[in-house]
């Protein structure tokens, strides 16, 4: 099969399957493991160890025939052979540009080297989950893919090693800390002294903090910040890991990290199963009680007495129905809580280790972007229990976010990390008042240079106007005196020069949103139009909804629910069921998904990813169009010949946003599109989609961000779709569930 058609195929083969209505989120988890990056598929025994537990709950947890089912699915592929009419038909409505027009853009060449979207008179540039898209595999050498496929498995493998290494000292760690409190050895949690310390950079080179000191204060709730690629994330890793000394052994610690490596007890685990786990000062208490429920010794007896009085103080009896509670307070249905952990996306078993850190209400609680895989109502709840529940009044949390309503509502300090200085500072106060007081710094300080600098000026005019031309000895003495006090300026200006880097780190960072400029007609529209998938449950039925080139559109709901669908319909990669789509196909409609940043092979540079998908005519004046276009989307000149290796997520994003934006769309298409990005780089995607001169149809958690961007908002729930008056609206109404939960 071609390399779009192997996914293609096992997509609808995986839709087709008997007795099985896989959702979108396991379809897609699906294709992610089983479609090599060249586009083939997993060979057939790897293939069905690796799918048949993801299809085994909806035939009753048969093995043998959710094997049968798997090794179907995979026949399937195999009997597609090559590209047929109706994948090609799909590679025409692929998630992307649409339309004769665009073959007389900057993609001509790209369609003439595509044989298939050719036929159809259709460029594709895919960004997104398949973002490494065939545009741009059609123009990398085999030999540097197979480099970069190498690389890139190495890496996985090594951050996979490292996942694991860390999960087995961590737990390690809990457990001591467990059996200390059992055993009435732990101390009370207070003030934590970290430091001072250095952070080094993963990726080897300079340190990334350098002499850092920071306390802890029990019922401080911390939100670490700072740009994309300074160091969040391994300091959070490095403070959890305790590569720094003041975390008593005996307190207890949960680090929940943006990717969930299993152990292999856990992989047959259902998500209950393991939250009750993570509390193991109750699984201890039990296997005690267990022990001394056998003996007669009076010793025993009274050990079990103050067992029992122990797992009373903790609420062991409730423990299964407040695990069933958080679960679904966290978005799971009762269908995903039947399952295994080995059959769960990547974004479930996230949620599964937040809900099992949240249970065990450990002594200090560290996060790592939780809201990511959180649908709004989750984080809405995630963030009423951080901030109001009286257990973590008595505990440290410290968290990375780019969400700052969660931030707001949930820190009460910031600490910031200065990649200009090194430093890393702490703030008695949330995000938003510490930006605000950053933006006056950053004000004042500009208005003391630009006066320090005209005074320097007019005491070096004084001074070489007194010595040009002459005068007595004492006009001379006060014309030294003069240069002497320049000079003082200039060392004061060089001694200011940390700070004023550190200040200038936190500017905005340009995002700018190219568009194919406003179409008369609406771009999609939909008339009555209902979906479901082969053998499942209509997702939404009779729908109208019109996209023009002023649109600004969000869709919201709870995962599963269709969102990802309806995408899907406005890009014509689906079809609807019943009711009517119209496309203007002479607009350019393009996809940015939420793993958009994993699209750039780990050894190829921004620069080199743009030449790969836009060669215009290889001149030198067409690479300096594409650096300024880079550069206009915040990848800046010294970042632009970085592998990707060593670029940050968010920084990866950009490079996505610009591929995108060189297209320019009628249509933007964004799927979670501030994941990777940090809080300011978020405002600056903010503002260029209210600039964008073009449609936005938006799926996103960020509550901040879709305030700033929503003029329409449509609610999937339930298999109805309604429009509300405003997110405020949708907001309200979640806060009032969870009220009364």
């Amino acid at each position: 099969t071609a390399a779009g058609g192997a996914r293609d195929a096992l997509a609808r083969a995986l839709r087709e399957l008997a007795s099985v209505a896989l959702d979108e989120d396991e379809i897609e988890y699906v294709l992610d493991g089983a479609i090599d990056v060249d586009g083939t598929c997993a060979p057939r025994e790897e293939f069905v160890e690796f799918v048949w537990p993801v299809i085994a709950p909806w035939v009753d947890d048969d093995e043998a025939r959710a094997r049968t089912l798997a090794g179907d699915a995979r026949d399937g592929v195999d009997a597609a052979g090559t590209t047929t009419v109706e994948e090609t038909r799909r590679v025409d409505r692929a998630p992307v540009c649409l339309g004769e027009g665009w073959r007389e853009g900057v993609e001509r060449e790209d369609a003439a080297r595509r044989a298939t979207a050719a036929a159809a008179g259709v460029a594709k540039m895919f960004v997104g989950k398949d973002g490494r898209g065939d545009a741009v595999e059609s123009r990398v050498g085999m030999r540097d893919r197979e480099k970069a496929r190498r690389a890139g498995e190495r890496l996985a493998a090594s951050a996979a090693d490292e996942r694991r290494e860390m999960v087995a000292n961590l737990t390690a760690a809990r457990e001591r800390a467990a059996r200390a409190r059992v055993e009435g050895r732990a101390r009370a949690l207070s003030n934590v002294e970290l430091g001072p310390f250095a952070v080094p950079n993963p990726g080897g080179g300079a340190d990334l903090i350098e002499d850092a000191s920071v306390t802890l204060v029990p019922g401080r709730r911390y939100g670490l910040i700072g740009r994309n690629g300074k160091g969040k994330s391994t300091l959070l890793k490095f403070l959890a890991a305790r590569r720094v000394e003041g975390i008593d052994e005996s307190y207890s610690v949960h680090y929940v990290t943006q990717e969930v490596e299993l152990t292999a007890k856990e992989e047959d685990m259902l998500p209950g199963d393991v939250v009750l786990r993570a509390d193991l000062q109750r699984w201890l208490l039990l296997e005690e009680q267990m022990k001394l429920e056998s003996s007669e010794d009076a010793l025993a007896v009274a050990r079990l007495q103050e067992v029992n009085g122990m797992l009373d103080a903790i609420g062991s009896a409730s423990a299964p129905a407040r695990v069933s509670v958080l679960l679904k307070n966290l978005g799971f249905s009762d269908a995903l809580i039947a399952r295994p952990m080995k059959a769960l996306s990547g974004g479930w078993r996230v949620r599964t280790a937040l809900a099992a850190a949240l249970f065990a209400q450990p002594d200090i609680l560290f996060l790592d972007e939780p809201t990511n895989h959180l649908s709004i109502s989750a984080v809405m709840f995630l963030s009423r229990e951080l901030s109001t529940n009286s257990v973590w009044s008595s505990r440290i949390i410290v968290t990375v976010s780019h969400d700052r309503h969660f931030l707001d509502e949930v820190t009460t300090d910031s600490m910031h990390i200065s990649g200009a200085a090194k430093r890393l500072s702490s703030h008695r106060m949330p995000y938003s008042a510490w930006a605000k007081k950053r933006r006056e710094q950053q004000l004042a300080l500009k208005r003391r240079v630009e006066q320090r600098q005209e005074k320097i000026d007019k005491l070096k005019e004084f001074a070489g106007h007194g010595f040009r031309y002459g005068g007595s000895s004492s006009a001379i003495n006060m014309m030294k005196k003069k240069e002497l006090e320049a000079k003082k300026l200039e060392l004061e200006a060089g001694d200011e020069a940390s700070l004023m880097a550190d200040l200038e780190e936190d500017a905005e960072l340009a995002l700018n949103l190219q568009a194919g400029g406003e179409l008369r007609q609406n771009i999609v529209r939909f008339d009555g139009v209902s979906f479901a998938y082969p053998g499942g449950d209509e997702l939404f039925a009779d729908v109208d909804l019109s996209v023009d080139s002023k649109s600004r559109v969000v869709l919201l709901g709870e995962n599963g629910q269709g969102k990802t669908t309806m995408v899907k319909i406005i890009t014509g990669e689906l079809e609807p069921t019943s009711g009517l789509v119209t496309r203007d196909r002479g607009a350019r409609v393009c996809l940015v998904n939420q793993h958009h940043a994993e699209q750039l092979a780990y050894d190829k540079t921004p620069l080199a990813f743009m030449l790969d998908a836009f060669p215009g005519d290889g001149s030198y004046n067409h690479e300096q169009k594409l650096r300024s276009h880079l550069s206009g989307c915040g990848v800046l000149t010294e970042l632009q010949n970085v592998p990707a290796l060593a670029l940050s997520g968010g920084q990866k994003s950009r490079v996505a946003m610009a591929a995108v934006s060189f297209q320019a769309p009628h249509l933007i298409i964004l799927d979670e599109p501030t994941n990777n990005l940090d809080l300011e780089s978020c405002e600056a995607l903010a503002e260029a989609i209210e600039n964008f001169k073009g449609g936005v149809v938006l799926v996103s958690h960020d509550q901040y961000f879709v305030e700033r961007v929503a003029k329409e908002v449509v609610v999937i729930e339930n298999g109805a779709v309604k429009r509300l008056e405003s997110f405020a609206s949708y907001k309200k109404s979640i806060a009032k569930k969870l009220a009364n939960a």
